[in-house]
């Protein structure tokens, strides 16, 4: 399944921060993209979930700091 979703990122004082729209109380931090991008999929991912089962598997798309609101593609299944 894919779907996008919106991701909201920041950057102060040199750290990063991200929400993303689609899934309340998700975000992440780090201190590159890459990071932000694996804290991401790992809270979708626990979003997701279902009691008792293992999460699914979620692969966001590269981040990027260009725009002001980035899209990041979701595929999981």
């Amino acid at each position: 399944m894919t779907t996008e979703s919106h991701v909201s990122l920041r950057v102060e004082d040199g750290s990063m921060w991200a929400t993303v729209r689609e899934f309340p109380g998700v975000f992440a931090t780090g201190d590159t993209l890459d990071e932000v991008r694996e804290s991401l999929q790992e809270g979708i991912a626990l979003y997701l979930a279902d009691p008792g089962q293992d999460p699914p598997v979620i692969e966001l798309s590269p981040l990027s700091t260009q725009a002001l609101e980035a899209s990041a593609e979701l595929v999981y299944g």
